[in-house]
């Protein structure tokens, strides 16, 4: 009789398991990492360079003038209707608006890249005047998820350009202002 050798060690088929979870868990420390540290040097407000644009304000009030100023929302709104007070805007300019959302998302958003893209709706009647300096008062759009969902919770900045930047391209205006989930 022959014998074979033992070729089994002992605890050879357990050690992936744990190679997986200490693996699992690295990553989840790193995203939750990552998710703080893009967090934490966020101020909301407002930078106003251009000398046409005189205020802005956001808001999820849908007026025909600006209501208050908000920077905090409580609660995840359905559009957020962005305010610009113009005066002596040249006219023919056309003005472009970039938002950017950073923060918090959930890990399986950030994994599989389902996170909501923000679009600037231009669907609102805009109240100005024109006169001898450009045109004067009141712009707005709106700030809306693609998917028509209430926005996301995170960070928000919207930066305007108002064509007048030249060759750097700096933006007129940027306003930040948070969502809360």
């Amino acid at each position: 009789m022959t014998a074979l050798p033992n070729t089994k060690t002992k605890g050879a088929g357990r050690r992936w398991p744990l190679f997986v979870l200490f693996v699992v868990a690295l990553v989840a420390l790193a995203l939750v990492l990552e998710s703080f540290l893009r967090a934490e040097d966020f101020t909301p407000g407002e930078e106003i360079v251009s000398p046409s644009i005189r205020d802005v304000s956001v808001s999820a009030e849908d007026r025909l003038y600006p209501p208050p100023d908000v920077n905090y929302f409580g609660q995840r709104p359905e559009k957020v209707f962005v305010y610009l007070s113009v005066e002596d805007l040249p006219t023919g300019e056309d003005m472009r608006a970039r938002v950017a959302r950073s923060g918090s998302s959930s890990a399986l958003s950030l994994l599989f890249g389902q996170e909501d893209e923000i679009q600037a709706l231009d669907e609102q009647e805009d109240q100005l005047s024109s006169g001898e300096g450009g045109a004067s008062g009141i712009v707005k759009f709106a700030l809306q998820a693609r998917s028509g969902d209430p926005l996301p919770p995170g960070n928000y900045t919207v930066e305007i350009s108002d064509g007048l930047g030249g060759e750097s391209g700096a933006p007129a205006v940027r306003k930040s202002f948070v969502v809360e989930g």
